[in-house]
């Protein structure tokens, strides 16, 4: 593990006094950018008034940027994920989240509200030390990867990040739906329980150990027989498209022929994982 500033320096391949340099001058590192918040079909979210919803987010740029981007190459992708993660992780996808939940009678879905911001440094630099950081080094790579105190939306390090420091809370989760019987998955802020049984009984203590550090979005926490799971309805025995997306295939107006190989190629890859093989999409 990494020990020591100047062992951090050679596994990012930068300078000690650069990064240094970096964090003396932090604010010259970060961008603000307004973003229209979208759903699962990169649809824009609409407020009470029929506005589309905003955020501010704050990208990393420059050499920050870059360093970022070699922190989650070189140090957090090494580091395991739990089984249950399934967003921001290789080789998982939203279709293989949905799929944990297939042939569950019941399923209960709920969201974590502003997820990122509600990260602290604090947590950050204790997840570090968690996983064999020395205090120096935590402490260096929670200055590279948070910004006034957060994990900033928008750079290359937080959606791992993100995970990372959910371990804590999701593993309390699993342990909880292994006794009794269920399934839990997390993909970034989304959080799927599935059972055989009825379980609603359980959900108060689910929400209990979830706000204990993070709050939920009551519009987006269900408990019901056919939720959309990122993006997907898992059914008894295959995953079934929402309504909205086939409508979206079916029609060819005003897209590219671009969005349109994508819309099939998404469809193919839910295809191969209801059949095991490609299915032609016409």
């Amino acid at each position: 593990m990494i020990n020591t500033p100047k062992h951090l320096a050679y596994t990012l391949k930068v300078d000690i006094k650069e990064i240094n340099s970096i964090l003396n001058n932090i604010d010259n590192f970060y961008r603000e950018k307004i973003e229209i918040k979208k759903d699962k079909f990169d649809k824009p979210k609409l407020d009470a008034k029929g506005e589309p919803k905003k955020r501010v987010i704050n990208p990393s740029t420059k050499r920050l940027k870059i360093i970022q981007t070699r922190i989650h190459r070189n140090i957090l992708s090494q580091i395991e994920m739990p089984s249950y993660a399934f967003g921001a992780v290789k080789g998982k996808d939203n279709v293989a989240n949905a799929k944990q939940h297939q042939g569950k009678r019941y399923k209960f879905t709920t969201d974590l509200k502003d997820f990122f911001p509600s990260i602290t440094n604090k947590s950050v630099f204790k997840m570090f030390v968690s996983q064999g950081f020395s205090p120096e080094v935590s402490s260096l790579l929670t200055k590279l990867t948070t910004y006034k105190g957060r994990i900033p939306q928008g750079a290359p390090t937080s959606s791992t990040l993100a995970n990372l420091v959910f371990i804590k809370t999701g593993d309390i989760l699993q342990e909880f739906a292994k006794e009794n019987n269920a399934t839990f998955t997390s993909f970034v802020d989304d959080m799927t329980f599935s059972s055989a049984k009825d379980f609603k009984n359980k959900i108060p203590k689910i929400l209990e150990i979830i706000t204990n550090d993070y709050k939920i979005s009551h519009k987006k926490t269900n408990y019901s027989r056919n939720p959309n799971i990122t993006g997907l309805h898992p059914m008894n025995n295959h995953l079934k498209l929402p309504k909205s997306f086939v409508e979206k295939l079916e029609s060819t107006n005003n897209k590219t022929a671009e969005q349109i190989a994508g819309l099939k190629r998404y469809k193919e890859k839910v295809d191969r994982a209801n059949y095991g093989k490609k299915v032609s999409c016409q």
